[in-house]
């Protein structure tokens, strides 16, 4: 089989063709990071990838945001693509219209469910199905969220409200973020997976974690390399929070790019009364600690569907078999357990 261009350049600098495919499930359901909240201002739009499909996230003209597929229902234009200053090739960007984003190619305006509100040249009636895919939309923590559904189900429930972020005491939100070429089950997993801690992040011994399950929410304690300890509480697959008792808060939201393919996000927020250098430093270690010795290992694995698993391993299929609850998968599957 021929290679891509991407796949010999990474043969010709690495030696590894790398194996894909090898994830077994589809895109999970649930609430998913598709923007920073200071990255579109009201009357703008942002062009995103998630899901395995082109998004456009804009921000009505009060500032309320909403997530939308990006191809207009009427000849396919992008919604977030338009014509560029005259004597330019280059591209311009969407335009809003009110609550509305409107279509570059001839005006067509969609309000935030996807629902086409108006064609400005035609007095005809709007036919039914003149609509894209409209993604419920929140925003909070300092993230615009949307929510993913497999079969485009709403919303089952809500995502808290960090206190931190909000008080004037703490500093936030401050951004962390990368791209991985891993699935988001397979990044998430690696929080179960205490003894990867010893031979990748230089630990003394295999730390002891107490987690357990209760329904979407996913309680976990455990140890740090100072003495103390942290607590995280993960609401659903991918979306979490970490808490240091008066040192640093921090949401991590991970979301699926497609299907093996990940856009991770820390959101941290740190007391004001520590200083900011101090604040700076807690999240430069926890982002060199927590996740750079882990990336090398993502990009290069391969997902194991039913893993040999051996004593000492941990609660990795406790892990999936809570996992599978955010799947639409066909009945009587048994993919997720492994």
């Amino acid at each position: 089989m021929s290679m891509t261009e991407a796949e010999l350049e990474r043969v010709q600098k690495t030696g590894i063709k790398g194996v894909r495919n090898t994830f077994t499930l589809p895109v999970p359901n649930g609430w998913f990071g598709v923007a920073q909240s200071d990255e579109i201002g009201p009357g703008e739009v942002c062009n995103k990838h998630y899901f395995g499909q082109d998004l456009v996230v804009y921000r009505t003209e009060s500032g309320v945001p909403h997530v939308l597929a990006a191809y207009c229902a009427h000849l396919g234009a992008h919604l977030g693509v338009g014509p560029g200053a005259q004597l330019s090739r280059e591209p311009g960007p969407g335009r809003v219209s009110g609550d509305c984003i409107a279509c570059p190619f001839h005006g067509w305006r969609y309000d935030g469910t996807g629902r086409c509100v108006e064609i400005p040249y035609s007095e005809g009636r709007i036919p039914e199905n003149a609509r894209v895919r409209g993604f419920p939309a929140i925003e909070k923590n300092g993230l615009i969220l949307a929510w993913h559904h497999l079969e485009s189900k709403p919303p089952s429930w809500d995502l808290p409200d960090l206190p931190e972020f909000a008080d004037p005491d703490w500093v936030g939100p401050i951004y962390t973020d990368r791209y991985i070429d891993t699935s988001l089950q397979d990044v998430t997993e690696n929080d179960q997976d205490t003894v990867h801690f010893l031979y990748v992040h230089g630990t003394e011994t295999i730390p002891e974690q107490e987690t357990r399950f209760e329904g979407r929410t996913r309680y976990t304690v455990g140890p740090r390399r100072d003495g103390g300890t942290f607590s995280r509480e993960t609401l659903q697959l991918g979306y979490g929070v970490l808490r240091v008792p008066d040192s640093v808060a921090f949401v991590y939201a991970s979301s699926p790019v497609d299907e093996e393919h990940t856009h991770q996000r820390w959101v941290f927020a740190y007391p004001r009364s520590i200083g900011d250098e101090a604040g700076r430093e807690i999240i430069d270690a926890f982002s060199k600690s927590g996740i750079y010795h882990d990336i090398p290992i993502w990009n290069h694995k391969v997902y194991k569907d039913r893993p040999l698993l051996v004593q000492g391993d941990g609660r990795i299929m406790e892990y999936r078999r809570w996992a599978r609850q955010f799947y639409t998968l066909p009945e009587g599957s048994d993919t997720a357990e492994g």
